[in-house]
């Protein structure tokens, strides 16, 4: 709205301010205030003129008073143009009225941005939950956060860790001596090994880390004082925690120790959260570490109270690029009630319920119990006495959950259930012999075997091929996640036999003579006593074998020549 006033067409007004009557002005400035002030909080209004722009006071009342002043200079005709913003354009109704009352509530919005901090803290948690998630609160400045490192004190783990509950869906095979055990398919996670630290586990050998399993990590950025005063603190190491588990290879995300019972707690917390983070870029998500005991100062916040807070950090975090979560245990999920849904629609959940059985140290294995539950999580803090080289504290034990996967029946395949050989013969047990892994894999290293004789006794390969007898031969493999199965083959060992020949009968053998030519032996001829004799025969000369040759020949040719002579 434009207006221009001339010196020539003076209202009584403005006659009665140009004649700088003080109190006067004053009690109208003062008016002019009161009705202003009856609309409520306004965000800074802009006047522009044409020689200077008036930037806005954080007083509002000031605000109202130059508005005033500048009305009345242009009625009192000066020769500048103004423009007179409307201050009702500044108002969010939506966010700032009393349903109940209609009035205009301290701490109104402008709709893009917050005026001050101040205005922020006159807000009701509801109020300013919605201008957080509308995206209109912003984030506040680090340097308008407190910061008292005195308040990071070394973390307690509260409550009990719970036994974890016997598996039914998970079998253990049983070693014996028998065919495998009877199974069933079964369903497992599929998971990562992580922890969770802060400065107080000391400097970290990453390397160490990385090298033991450990495939991610959630850094500790800052936290809140769990006494009355809860002051914000940094976490120390964090900068360089971050770095050297990076450099490593380990994945990282950020937490950040809430102690919020109000929404512009929460709202500290994740501004500070980011000033931490810079913008740098990160595996995991940025998790809300949301913990109460009895003497903590969140203590006895309510149900509603709490899932403001969760939804102010959380919304913040995710309007500023990266993926929120939520640090609850049991307890405190119970806490949220009815509000349950309404968080966890949202936002993931890391599942505090550490385990007894992990107390000493040892590591999740594929096929434990994890927590069965009606809600979903992805992430299970299962211990909080992990023992990890390269950090010379207890540290926290975490899972990451990457979905699930089922394990089918592990087994040894046999060529032949039934082998049998005779004595002096070598076989190889192992030839052929292949198992089915439970992720449905072929392999043939890891088989083993053992013999045992009728008896029960064990005896070596090579003294059950020198020996006639049956024996068992067992085939066991171990599965990596299903544990030991087992098998077993007939084996029959039988005396040697001799080699037929193809009509069935057994020959002999001639016996060469010292010629080389084989000799018969002479059939015996009976004599009249019963008693065989043997023919005399003689053995030819060289001389003799020649005249028979020749008198064959010879033989022929007198034939020939008797008959001639005939």
């Amino acid at each position: 709205m434009k207006k221009k006033a001339s010196q020539q067409n003076l209202s009584g007004f403005a006659k009665f301010c140009s004649a700088q009557e003080n109190k006067a002005r004053l009690s109208l400035i003062l008016a002019a205030v009161i009705v202003v002030g009856t609309i409520g909080s306004v965000s800074a209004a802009s006047i522009a003129r044409k020689s200077n722009t008036l930037v806005p006071s954080e007083n509002v009342e000031l605000n109202a008073a130059q508005n005033f002043l500048a009305q009345a200079a242009i009625e009192a005709g000066t020769d500048e143009t103004t423009d007179i913003i409307d201050v009702s354009d500044f108002i969010d109704e939506t966010l700032t009225t009393d349903p109940t009352t209609g009035n205009i509530k301290r701490g109104g919005l402008t709709g893009e941005h917050v005026v001050n901090t101040s205005d922020l803290k006159s807000l009701s948690d509801e109020d300013l939950v919605k201008a957080i998630v509308s995206g209109n609160a912003g984030v506040i400045a680090k340097k308008d956060i407190v910061i008292d490192q005195s308040q990071d004190t070394k973390p307690v783990h509260h409550g009990s860790e719970a036994s974890a509950p016997t598996p039914t869906n998970t079998p253990t095979p049983v070693p014996t001596n028998v065919p495998t055990p009877t199974m069933q398919p079964i369903s497992v996670v599929n998971y990562e090994l992580g922890i969770d630290v802060s400065v107080h586990n000391g400097s970290i050998n990453w390397s160490k880390v990385k090298a033991s399993g450990v495939s991610f990590a959630f850094i500790r950025c800052g936290g809140r004082g769990w006494g009355e005063a809860g002051n914000c603190y940094e976490d120390t190491r964090f900068a360089e925690n971050i770095k050297n588990a990076k450099a490593a290879g380990v994945k990282v995300g950020v937490y950040f120790f809430s102690q919020a019972k109000t929404a512009y707690e929460a709202l500290e917390e994740a501004s500070l959260t980011l000033a931490k983070l810079n913008g740098m870029s990160l595996d995991l998500p940025v998790v809300m570490d949301w913990e109460t005991e009895s003497y903590y100062r969140t203590w006895k916040l309510g149900a509603e109270d709490l899932k403001n807070c969760i939804t102010a950090y959380c919304s913040t975090i995710a309007q500023n690029g990266y993926t929120p979560m939520v640090y609850l245990d049991g307890s405190n999920i119970n806490r949220l009630g009815g509000y349950f849904g309404d968080v966890f629609s949202k936002y993931k959940l890391w599942y505090a319920y550490p385990y007894a059985v992990y107390k000493d140290g040892s590591w999740y294995k594929t096929g434990d119990t994890v927590p069965p539950r009606s809600y979903s999580y992805a992430y299970w803090q299962y211990s909080w006495h992990g023992k990890v080289p390269g950090i010379s504290t207890e540290v926290d034990l975490d899972l990451r959950i990457l979905g699930k996967t089922t394990l089918g029946v592990p087994k040894i395949n046999l060529p032949s259930t039934e082998i049998s050989t005779e004595v002096g013969k070598s076989i190889d047990p192992l030839g052929g012999v292949t198992a089915t892994t439970s992720q449905d894999n072929t392999v043939t290293s890891g088989i083993t075997y053992t013999i045992t004789d009728s008896s029960g006794q064990t005896v070596s390969l090579e003294t059950a091929q020198q020996t006639t007898g049956t024996y068992t031969i067992t085939y066991a493999y171990t599965d990596s996640f299903r544990g030991k199965v087992t098998t077993t083959a007939a084996w029959t060992v039988t005396e040697a036999t001799a080699s037929p020949t193809p009509g069935g009968e057994t020959t002999e053998t001639p016996t060469p003579t010292p010629g080389g030519e084989a000799t018969e032996t002479p059939t015996p001829t009976p004599t009249p006593g019963g008693e065989a004799t043997e023919t005399p025969v003689p053995t030819p000369t060289t001389e003799e074998t020649s005249e028979s040759t020749s008198g064959e020949t010879s033989g022929d040719n007198n034939e020939n020549n008797s008959g001639s002579d005939t």
